[in-house]
């Protein structure tokens, strides 16, 4: 049972552990004149991250926080594997439900280590009016998945997040992982 080895990490020995850096905020997410405007920026080009080594909180965490607050967007529905106990994501969630936006969320109740934490954030979630729906008993939902639905002048668009990475901010500064930003209708 290798999963003792995660114990180590909690030890304050700082001299046993390969320091961890703090991914760097891509170029494409940050030197445009609509810097503040993700979805400008993905509606323009498709945008891959690469994490840790570009930032997560930058680009995931930016789109669900800008997305949470942003009067255009209509609703936000995604898929949620694993998620720190402390995470923004779900803080994000709880507030655009507040503010009215519709925002469902599917909770993978099987994951591994994680499923008391899953089960206590998915109760905070509805209780703000989150759409929350579990994960089905014999099928394992692994997917990391968001959409953005957003009214655009009179046109309604939809953003998509689609990565290999849980929606975890501690965990994506271990494990690398790739994800996708993109408005294409091929994904939306």
């Amino acid at each position: 049972d290798l999963t003792a080895f995660w114990e180590l990490q909690t030890l304050d020995r700082a001299d046993l552990k390969v320091p961890i850096h703090p991914g760097v905020i891509p170029r494409r997410l940050r030197d445009l004149e609509d810097s503040r405007d993700l979805f400008a920026r993905i509606h323009r080009a498709d945008i891959v991250v690469h994490h840790p080594y570009e930032s997560f909180g930058a680009s995931v965490t930016e789109l669900i926080r800008q997305a949470s607050i942003d009067p255009s967007v209509l609703a936000i529905k995604m898929t949620l594997y694993r998620t720190s106990g402390d995470s923004p994501i779900v803080d994000a969630l709880i507030g655009a439900a507040e503010r009215g936006k519709q925002v469902a969320v599917l909770v993978e109740l099987k994951a591994r280590f994680d499923e008391a934490n899953n089960i206590s954030w998915s109760r905070q979630m509805e209780r703000a009016g989150v759409h929350v729906v579990y994960g089905f008993m014999d099928l394992k939902t692994h997917c990391k998945l968001a959409m953005v639905v957003r009214l655009e002048g009179a046109k309604v668009r939809r953003y998509v997040h689609l990565g290999t990475g849980n929606y975890n901010p501690a965990t994506a500064r271990l494990y690398t992982d790739m994800a996708l930003f993109t408005s294409s209708k091929v994904f939306a």
